[in-house]
């Protein structure tokens, strides 16, 4: 009992069981317990920055990165899904306020799919993006995994190449898990439930790719 008193007393000082008690109440809606979640990251930030910060669309929100964690708050996820270029890139001044610099990167399907943007739109949100990152990040950048309308393929890989150099060229890893997801540029059909976002099988390797990539790195 003693240790859980005395654990309670350092939430409370640290004004996480507050926070605590109201997320019970709201536990049900996802947006709430996001906004809870980063609540909680900016409450400790101060004290232990997020060892990974995890930026992207739907496809990296829907991944268990608890394989990247060691101890609790090492991973800071902002990723959300419908976010574009320039919604990522406001994820990664998020995550710098809380003392980010390591990162893994996803996007620009959103772009490309629904907003249509050019490659010249693409290239400059990118590079944007990128000019949001602290001078001293590290991290590794997930390539546009191919959809299951091999059609979309050309543009896929075109905006890819485009990233990739740009990603390069600042100093990220890059993972191309293409060889892995699909085939003749289209989605494998076990790596997707509905032709764009990832089946468990394609999330868990994701994640995979992206921690070992990391460990080569240095970085886990």
């Amino acid at each position: 009992m003693t240790t859980i008193a005395t654990l309670a007393q350092i939430l409370f000082i640290l004004g996480i069981l507050p926070l605590l008690f109201g997320a019970l109440i709201a536990a049900s809606d996802a947006g709430v317990r996001r906004a809870f979640r980063l609540a909680l990251h900016r409450r400790v930030a101060h004290l232990r920055p997020p060892r990974y910060a995890i930026v992207g669309d739907s496809l990296a929100a829907q991944c268990d990165w608890r394989p990247l964690r060691r101890r609790p708050f090492d991973v800071l996820r902002l990723c959300l899904g419908g976010a574009t270029l320039k919604d990522i890139g406001a994820q990664i001044v998020e995550a710098r306020m809380m003392g980010a610099r390591c990162f893994v990167i996803d996007g620009g399907l959103n772009d490309l799919l629904f907003d249509e943007a050019p490659l010249a739109q693409i290239e400059n949100d990118f590079r944007a993006l990128l000019r949001r990152l602290p001078e001293d990040a590290r991290g590794v950048l997930m390539l546009a995994p191919h959809v299951a309308d091999a059609a979309m393929a050309p543009r896929i890989d075109e905006i890819n190449a485009l990233m990739r150099a740009l990603a390069e060229a600042r100093g990220l890893a890059v993972v191309d898990l293409a060889p892995q997801l699909s085939h003749n540029g289209a989605r494998r059909p076990e790596m997707t439930d509905d032709g764009l976002h990832f089946s468990p099988l394609a999330a868990k390797l994701w994640v995979r790719a992206a921690k070992e990539r990391l460990l080569r790195d240095g970085l886990a």
